[in-house]
């Protein structure tokens, strides 16, 4: 790709929407469950409900809209309403107090911001051709990754000085600035392709498994990793921010990387290459007990999330030429649902056999997402051309 593809008003306008829509969420994610606690007084209970009700609910929402893109409704419509939606929503999240109601604009919130990602990506992937698509799509998800990195520690030092109020007002902004920037984009459909197969192919359901697993993992990691290090480790209350912030780091250069070197990749090889990483850091993690182990190990945590994540979008896209916002949505979903079996099952572990077991358990899941790669048996890659897989 060339310096005058990425300066086209469509893709400028494609990676500032990805930047803003990243950063709204992480903004409201990190510190709504510490609203609910801190400022509303809501019992866990009530918050593991609210998050829950709000996952189902972006889930179902996303797969609907989904359907209905890839039937014909056009997916600027969709964008425009999902980020109107969330705008007012993220006022309502702000405002409102009554446990009732904030679930219902919770519920609101997530269920449209969570249709915005997979439909802007399924609409960035109508605007370029094949041999284009997958660095393209890397760099979006790195793009959305930065967003992270940088997010949550601006959303919490705007929680202290202004409030959590005014912070969802600032989310709603980014919202608005969306709205403005949707207007110079359009829908680009692709033909129709005989080769794509339905949601309900064992190959699909294989690898959004797989995806499930990866991120079940990951999600397991991310919380109860800063619990261990300093209950079990008794490591400063710093060190899991340097761990995390290591990794992203190093994982944004390779899902780059990864999607500018697609074309060379058999489809599933990111797929076995990521779960790997995963087998290695989770067992490694379980196994060492120092700091700088675990700052060495990290470069295989960038590994599996900068591959998982960044060509993880193309294989759905691969596969299902002809329904791009449902693959999207496959995606997103399979790492949400990772996500919150993920944070529910590391409870129930570390309950059960203390944190240690965690991070074994993890490494278990990688090992079955490789088994499950290996099972999918789908040899053609990302760019059309024949690979041994």
């Amino acid at each position: 790709m060339t310096l005058k593809f990425w300066l086209q008003p469509t893709i400028l306008r494609l990676l500032a929407l990805c930047l803003l829509l990243g950063t709204a969420g992480a903004s409201v994610f990190p510190v709504l469950s510490t609203h609910l606690a801190s400022n509303l007084g809501i019992q866990p209970l009530w918050i593991g409900v609210f998050f829950g009700a709000n996952t189902l609910a972006g889930i179902g929402v996303s797969l609907w809209l989904a359907r209905r893109s890839d039937a014909g409704m056009s997916r600027m419509r969709i964008l425009v309403i999902a980020v109107t939606i969330s705008m007012f929503g993220s006022v309502g999240l702000g405002y409102l107090q009554w446990y009732p109601a904030l679930l219902v604009a919770g519920m609101i919130w997530f269920g449209l911001s969570s249709t915005a990602q997979p439909q802007l990506f399924a609409l960035a992937r109508e605007q370029v051709d094949d041999r284009q698509a997958a660095l393209f799509q890397s760099v979006l998800r790195a793009t959305i990754s930065m967003s992270w990195i940088a997010g949550p520690p601006l959303a919490y030092l705007l929680f202290e000085l202004i409030g959590f109020k005014h912070l969802m007002l600032v989310t709603a902004g980014l919202f608005a600035l969306c709205l403005l920037l949707l207007p110079g984009l359009k829908d680009a459909r692709l033909a129709s392709s005989s080769t794509a197969v339905s949601v309900t192919d064992p190959r699909i359901l294989g690898l959004t498994l797989v995806i499930v697993c990866l991120f079940a993992a990951n999600s397991m990691y991310v919380v109860y990793m800063p619990i261990y290090v300093r209950d079990v480790l008794g490591l400063l209350s710093i060190a899991p921010g340097l761990l995390m912030g290591l990794a992203a780091g190093l994982e944004i250069p390779i899902m780059i990387g990864a999607g500018a070197q697609s074309y060379r990749w058999p489809l599933f090889g990111p797929l076995k290459v990521a779960a790997v990483c995963g087998v290695l850091f989770y067992t490694g993690v379980w196994w060492f007990d120092s700091f700088s182990a675990m700052l060495a190990l990290q470069i295989f945590n960038a590994g599996l999330v900068g591959l998982a994540a960044g060509l993880g979008i193309s294989i759905f896209q691969t596969l299902m030429k002809d329904r791009l916002g449902m693959a999207s949505t496959l995606y997103t979903n399979a790492i949400k649902i990772g996500s919150l079996a993920g944070s529910t099952l590391g409870g129930v572990i570390a309950q059960l056999g203390g944190f240690d077991w965690v991070f074994l358990f993890c490494a278990l899941l990688s090992l079955l997402a490789l088994a499950l790669v290996y099972t999918l048996g789908y040899k053609t890659a990302p760019t059309e051309e024949t690979s041994s897989s």
